[in-house]
């Protein structure tokens, strides 16, 4: 009978695989003895060794050994991959939720600039209409101020008109009365003196009548002044009000509340603002030019009782701001011929033109004063003297 070799479940033709087998077994017993071959890292060190001969097996049973090994390094490499692909799906959708998420904010910021936009659109669309509305008020009011102004001026022409007239009809009357009154004389009159009263000039009666703080006018040809000038007690009353007392941007021109024009000062000082339309003393400015001055060097300003003509001796500029800068304005009256040459000597000092070595003490002076932005404080002002 043969002899059969059997080793668990294995059977061997004979004895020397038998003997191998067991010599097999014992080697898988000490790696499984030895190493977790569970783990997935081990089984494939395990693997790598049997397959680079580092591990030798002589039998069926190192060959099932190895296959089972080699199964698992399979199924490690498998779980590995699916684990990869999963990781790999997993960034690709992280990838794409973050795309969205970047596109979403993209969307979010373009629609709150848009937002921004339309505000700013907004704004700036209200303000330019506030900004019209208010140079149309503006406008309305400068144009209002204007028709005012207008309204004088053509009031004094169609009193010089009318005084025209009247002074030929008064001349031929008052002949006729001297004729009768020589001879119906009988004996020769004594000669009295008598103060009168200064009488309004015709052409300003209608004037004076309907503005009572109206005080004369003056004239610079081919300029914009050609503007009646008004005095009250306060200085400031007449910065933003019309001949009227109404609210005016423009305001309007007054003399120092300190001059007496009815027996004259002797500088008498007019006030005005320097708009940019030109109006009031805005074209003062061009003074600053010595060809302009040249060919606009006469200043006619009439009081109420007297026809005046100046011509310029001076243009300067001044900063009123400054703590130790000359107040040109407060030489109102000379006290004395030192007084006048002082403030002859001061304005010199600041004039960008000077004349003043034709002026002496006893010439009555005209100072036409308006701001000027050359400083924050700065003025302009304008001297001359009377020379009629």
């Amino acid at each position: 009978m043969e002899e059969i070799y059997k080793l668990g479940k294995h059977e061997f033709a004979t004895r020397e695989e038998w003997e191998g087998a067991k010599r097999d077994l014992e080697k898988i017993e000490t790696i499984v003895a030895n190493l977790d071959i569970d783990d997935p890292e081990v089984a494939e060190g395990v693997y790598h060794y049997i397959r680079e001969g580092r591990v030798e097996f002589e039998s069926k049973l190192g060959t099932a050994f190895f296959c089972d090994i080699s199964d698992r390094v399979a199924q490690n490499f498998e779980y590995k991959l699916k684990k990869k692909k999963k990781m790999e799906r997993s960034r690709l959708l992280g990838e794409k939720k973050k795309a969205r998420e970047e596109q979403q904010k993209i969307k979010e910021k373009e629609m709150q600039q848009a937002q921004m936009f339309k505000f700013l659109g907004i704004a700036c669309a209200s303000l330019a209409v506030l900004c019209l509305m208010f140079y149309g008020f503006s406008v309305y009011r400068e144009r209002r101020a204007t028709r005012k102004l207008e309204e004088v001026q053509q009031q004094k022409n169609i009193s010089q008109a009318l005084d025209w007239y009247a002074d030929r009809m008064r001349g031929e009357a008052n002949a006729q009365q001297e004729e009768v009154q020589e001879n119906n004389r009988t004996e020769p009159e004594t000669e009295t003196e008598i103060e009168r009263t200064p009488e309004v000039l015709p052409e300003y009666s209608m004037i004076k009548k309907q503005y009572p703080e109206f005080i004369g006018w003056i004239y610079i040809d081919d300029t914009q002044i050609d503007l009646p000038v008004m005095q009250t007690t306060d200085n400031a009353y007449y910065l933003d009000k019309d001949a009227n007392g109404e609210a005016n941007v423009n305001g309007t021109l007054f003399l120092d509340c300190r001059n007496d024009f009815e027996k004259p000062s002797t500088n008498l000082i007019i006030y005005g603002h320097n708009m940019k339309s030109g109006a009031m003393f805005g074209g003062l400015k061009q003074y600053l030019e010595e060809s302009y001055l040249l060919t606009h060097d006469k200043i006619q300003f009439d009081t109420i009782y007297e026809k005046q003509m100046y011509q310029i001796v001076a243009v300067c500029l001044s900063d009123v701001g400054d703590e130790g800068a000359y107040r040109y304005y407060n030489f109102i009256e000379a006290e004395s011929a030192d007084d006048f040459h002082a403030f002859l000597a001061n304005i010199r000092g600041c004039a960008v033109y000077d004349r003043t070595q034709d002026v002496t003490e006893s010439d009555k002076l005209l100072t036409l004063s308006t701001c000027n932005n050359y400083v924050e404080d700065g003025r302009l002002f304008v001297v001359a003297k009377k020379i009629q």
